[in-house]
């Protein structure tokens, strides 16, 4: 094979020429235009132009030997810059370690934020895709009956409509039994939305859904993992889904997140069967055609399709919500932080560099004195922190892969429903991570660089031969940047005490009702259950089963249970006080059984509760309600009118129901209203010593004793609590974690880089020594240096917190920028972790002995 190597070498070298033919060339064009810009003939410009390079042959070797010198060059620092990393690596490792974190965190957030925020459903142009309803002055129908779905269908502008519709089942399969989500979606969805290709088996047929053909079931990949055990042999199996035994005929992959993210089961129907079933409605409208005149049209279909929407009109909506008030105010605050943890990172880095650099003046001094240009030594110190950077956005992306997995397992679940995208690392991701550590490495080593190469070769060896004296201005920029960072970790640390104080304020506010061991129930009735005079009897059926479950009791019914509100009602209410005025307000309206007061542990403050013979004009009243319409009277006994319902008698009032919330409006006062009889979609309240049992052993004693009653919630109502408390707990706990990872970067850049210092300056130490100063000066003398540096960090960023304070505001609950306690923890830290980490290296120096020096002199 000599014969294909010398083949391929007489390639590579006509290549070669022909790149310097081009340069060269490019340089003579270059120099011939200039000197024509000088008023020279064509001819003579290009003859001057040859002239100045020398000849083409001369020229040629120059540049060559330029092109092998660089090469050369590169590669040799390379190189070195290699095997210098290698045998420091206790500078290595750290540096790596911080520019690995800066980096991941910044991938992880940015992927978390293009899932909830920025990146489009992940569906064939999503631009395209609406959810459509139906709405009116005072409110509308999120869904719609088959008659409608079907009209839209053949309304010009709408490519396509499908309908989907989730709730919880009962999951059944040999000896397990489980809670999933399912959807019952119409089978031309998936081809609707585009894009979707089931792992294993098959989508559904345009057939399937129909009597006879509905007992058909798709899982999702996490189901067939969990549930199945990633049976390859899973498609055809039989599953039991509340009470039926369906055929699993294909799995979707884990991307798939349609309508909820937490989706694991689809069926297919027609929703032709019966005009009285509704489902949500999901449009693909025609490319180009014009939204406001296809609205238009699709409301005249609706009403030529049903007469009950004939004071309604049809809106459109995103397919997912946007984020919600809290997340939207939070994100930017939480990627503003990460934003301040890179650059802590980044600033540390730079610190440990430029020590570095600045111990290796000697080295520098020495290449310059033989005829290193400053560019020389700029390219090698450039090709350290280079590769560096190269090793920090290896790892960088191993530590944003494992934060994101273990984001997609803490994110509280009222996060993760804002999303239909899947949390994971794509090219997006990896474009972000290729310019975060880009940005890192410029950040930590263009500084150092820069300066510390700024040498006289003379000065730099006096320098060296006094000692390895650390240079003033060495020392200087190493103290600005522990600045900067002290500055911004106090920053942090303010925000996420902040943060979680008002967190640990929501979690300990008085509810004004005890909800442990109580579970709630959303119970779901086919609207042929019964008539309004059999309800009664399915009532006391459906009693009589569930105070067999093991723990209840005590039950309830209700209409609303807390935290989530009953009725909305908002407008005019007027008491029966002579000349008062109409309040205008918004009230929360719960309509409960009488056991509902004793099993929440509400007190009756005033007055009674309800009995069974109590009209629906008999009231129950919370003290803000009373105090609002009855200011300084007693309530009980009086009455009040709302907008059109009549009259209605207070019989009682009751403490206040508290409603902890960022935002004061949603908590809003109550009345109550007698629970009249069971409607199709009730609600039960089991409270159970010492719990409740679990979802499915409830959803299983329903399924076995009343097969027409399917069970779509059952919760703890802590559970509810806790969700309500998702977001900002998920907040304060970001803003901590980095709080944490800039105060443990503060500590090993404040504790480096004055080891360091220590090291440099230890013959400066030997002769203070020598002269009398006692070891308590020397230690003081380094503890000075430290504790300056923390004061004018603790300063700065307190006066940027408090700049920042207003935007904090919105997030804050029970707790102020001001708020005594949170300064002291803060400056508190803070000072003991300047003090811990300065006192080391100030021990370290005080021991240095003179005599051992001279000797290693």
């Amino acid at each position: 094979m000599r014969w294909m190597d010398l083949i391929r070498a007489l390639l590579q070298r006509r290549r070669a020429e022909r790149e310097i033919d081009d340069e060269l060339a490019f340089h003579i064009a270059m120099e011939t235009e200039a000197n024509r810009g000088r008023g020279m003939s064509p001819d003579a410009a290009r003859l001057a132009a040859l002239r100045s390079f020398g000849g083409v042959a001369q020229a040629k070797a120059l540049v060559r030997d330029v092109r092998t010198f660089r090469i050369e060059s590169l590669w040799q620092d390379l190189c070195h810059a290699a095997h210098t990393l290698f045998a420091q690596w206790r500078f290595t490792v750290p540096a790596v370690s911080m520019l690995a974190l800066a980096i991941g965190i910044a991938t992880a957030m940015f992927t978390i934020i293009d899932a909830l925020v920025l990146r489009p459903v992940p569906f064939t142009e999503p631009e395209r895709l609406a959810h459509l309803w139906m709405t009116g002055e005072h409110g509308g129908l999120t869904l719609v009956q088959p008659p409608v779905l079907r009209a839209w269908r053949n309304t010009p502008g709408i490519e396509a409509a499908e309908s989907a519709l989730s709730a919880m089942a009962l999951v059944e399969i040999g000896d397990t039994v489980a809670t999933r989500r399912i959807a019952a979606v119409t089978p031309g969805l998936f081809t609707m939305l585009g894009g979707v290709r089931p792992v294993r088996g098959r989508l559904f047929t345009a057939t399937e859904g129909r009597p006879g053909e509905d007992d058909r079931v798709l899982i999702s990949e996490a189901a067939w993992r969990t549930l199945f055990n990633a049976d390859p042999q899973t498609v055809g199996r039989v599953m039991t889904v509340d009470g039926e035994r369906l055929t699993v005929v294909g799995i979707l992959p884990a991307a798939f997140r349609f309508p909820s993210w937490d989706t694991d089961l689809w069926r297919p129907t027609q929703l032709s069967r019966q005009d009285d079933e509704m489902a949500l409605a999901y449009v693909r409208f025609a490319a180009g055609a014009p939204r406001e005149e296809v609205l238009r049209r699709a409301t005249a279909m609706a009403h030529a399709a049903d007469a009950r929407t004939a004071s309604l009109r049809a809106r459109v909506s995103p397919l997912v919500d946007v984020p919600d008030n809290y997340s939207a105010r939070a994100l930017p605050l939480l990627g503003g932080a990460v934003v301040l943890v890179f650059f802590v990172l980044c600033a540390n880095v730079c610190g440990l560099l430029l020590a570095r650099l600045t111990g290796r003046w000697r080295e520098f001094g020495t290449r310059a004195a033989i005829g290193a240009s400053r560019g020389r030594l700029i390219q090698q110190a450039l090709v350290e922190s280079g590769l560096l950077g190269f090793a920090g956005l290896t790892f960088g992306v191993m530590v944003a892969w494992a934060l994101v997995g273990v984001a997609r397992t803490l994110l509280p679940e009222p996060v993760l429903l804002q999303t239909l995208n899947p949390m994971n690392i794509d090219r997006r991701a990896l474009a972000v991570t290729s310019a975060a550590g880009i940005l890192a490495t410029i950040a930590a080593g263009l500084l150092p660089a820069w300066l510390g190469t700024r040498i006289d070769a003379i000065d730099a060896l006096r320098v060296a031969e006094r000692g390895g004296s650390e240079t003033r201005r060495a020392r200087a920029l190493t103290r600005v940047l522990l600045i900067v960072e002290v500055s911004l970790a106090c920053t942090l640390l303010i925000g996420a005490t902040l943060l979680t104080r008002s967190f640990v304020n929501l979690a300990r506010a008085d509810r004004g009702l005890d909800v442990s061991g109580v579970t709630s129930l959303w119970l779901s009735l086919p609207a042929t259950a019964g008539d309004a005079a059999s309800r009664p009897l399915l009532a006391h059926a459906v009693e009589d089963d569930v105070r067999q479950l093991p723990g209840v009791h005590q039950i309830a019914w209700s209409y609303g249970v807390p935290p989530h509100h009953g009725i909305l009602s908002f407008g005019d209410w007027l008491s029966d006080v002579p000349a008062s005025q109409p309040v205008n307000m918004m009230v929360d309206r719960y309509l409960v059984s009488p056991e509902f007061f004793s099993l929440y542990r509400i007190p009756i403050v005033h007055g009674r509760t309800f009995d069974r013979s109590d009209p629906k004009t008999s009231v129950i009243v919370s003290e803000r309600f009373a105090q609002a319409l009855w200011p300084g009277r007693d309530a009980v006994g009086r009455t009040f009118k709302f907008e059109s319902e009549g009259t209605f008698h207070v019989i009682g009032v009751t403490r206040e129901i508290n409603y902890p919330s960022m935002d004061a409006s949603v908590d809003l006062p109550e009345y109550y209203q007698p629970y009249a009889e069971m409607g199709s979609a009730p609600m039960l309240s089991l409270r159970c010593n010492p719990r409740c049992p679990d979802a499915a052993v409830i959803r299983r004693n329903f399924a076995a004793a009343h097969p027409d009653i399917s069970v779509e919630d059952a919760v703890p109502v802590d559970a509810r609590y806790l969700a309500e408390l998702a977001r900002p707990r998920a907040s304060a706990a970001l803003a901590t974690t980095f709080a944490l990872i800039a105060l443990v970067a503060v500590a090993g850049g404040l504790f480096s880089i004055l080891s360091y210092a220590v090291t440099r300056r230890r013959r400066e130490f030997g002769i203070r020594s020598a002269l009398g100063a006692s070891p308590q000066r020397i230690r003081r003398l380094v503890l000075r240096d430290g504790v300056v540096v923390g004061a004018i960090g603790l300063g700065i960023g307190a006066l940027v917190a408090a700049t920042l304070a207003r935007t904090l505001a919105t997030l804050q609950y029970g707790v102020t920028a001001a708020d005594p306690v949170s300064c002291t923890i803060v400056f508190g830290v803070l000072s003991l972790i300047v003090l811990g980490a300065s006192s080391l290296p100030a021990r370290a120096a005080s021991v240095i002995d003179p005599l051992v020096l001279l000797r290693e002199e």
